[in-house]
């Protein structure tokens, strides 16, 4: 039977620090201090220094000299920037590889969808937008065969949907609306029409992105 290694201190940091920012606990442009951090878990700087470096890389946490190590504070134009980077990678990746979906395989992108909606209302609304985004979007690429561009599409964004603004983007759709937004998508999947598919993606991200840039530009979230 194989052995499942144990999450090491700076995972378990790194989980911690992720989970911190979703909540709220640490918001966008907040400090991370690491002797803190370090103190309150009982373990050394040294695994909170590698969970924080790891972070950065991911670009949750910012680093600058003189100022420590802050959650990562957007511009209203970055968060734009982002969504339409994100959706012009998805857009393409996926009517691209067009061609390669059978309609065996659109029907069954489309029962994922109606057996995750059903799981939603018979849990109460207990699934999470999340688990239907992340598994509908990666089905999405899964003809795909550009590494490079999948990786860049699937994060070119989750740093501000799935942790810096995620009270925000989970309270911009319904699940409802999520899950009809979706079905709409596959109809155009359907369709075999390319520039449909292209187009219903692009607005997808670029309605999202300007949600979002709008709400940063209300909001008070300044760096110290």
């Amino acid at each position: 039977m194989q052995q499942l290694n144990k999450p090491t201190y700076s995972e378990q940091v790194v989980n911690l620090i992720r989970q911190r920012i979703r909540n709220g606990k640490l918001r966008s442009g907040d400090r991370i201090s690491e002797a803190s951090i370090a103190e309150e878990c009982g373990i050394s700087r040294a695994p909170v220094r590698e969970a924080l470096e790891s972070l950065v890389q991911e670009g949750l946490v910012t680093s600058e000299p003189q100022k420590g190590k802050r959650v990562r504070l957007m511009s209203p134009e970055e968060i734009r920037n982002s969504y339409s980077v994100g959706g012009i990678l998805e857009a393409t990746g996926v009517a691209d590889s067009l061609p390669a979906w059978s309609d065996a395989e659109v029907d069954e992108l489309e029962r994922v969808l109606k057996d995750m909606h059903k799981s939603n209302q018979s849990s109460g609304g207990q699934l999470g937008l999340t688990e239907l985004d992340d598994i509908f979007h990666d089905r999405l690429l899964m003809h795909c065969h550009n590494p490079y561009l999948v990786d860049l599409a699937r994060h070119s964004c989750s740093t501000i949907s799935k942790y810096l603004m995620y009270r925000q983007w989970t309270a911009f759709y319904s699940f409802n609306e999520l899950y009809e937004r979706h079905v709409m998508l596959v109809e155009a999947m359907r369709s075999r029409d390319r520039m449909a598919v292209w187009k219903k993606i692009r607005e997808h991200y670029e309605e999202l992105g300007a949600y979002m840039a709008e709400l940063m530009e209300k909001s008070d979230w300044t760096q110290e």
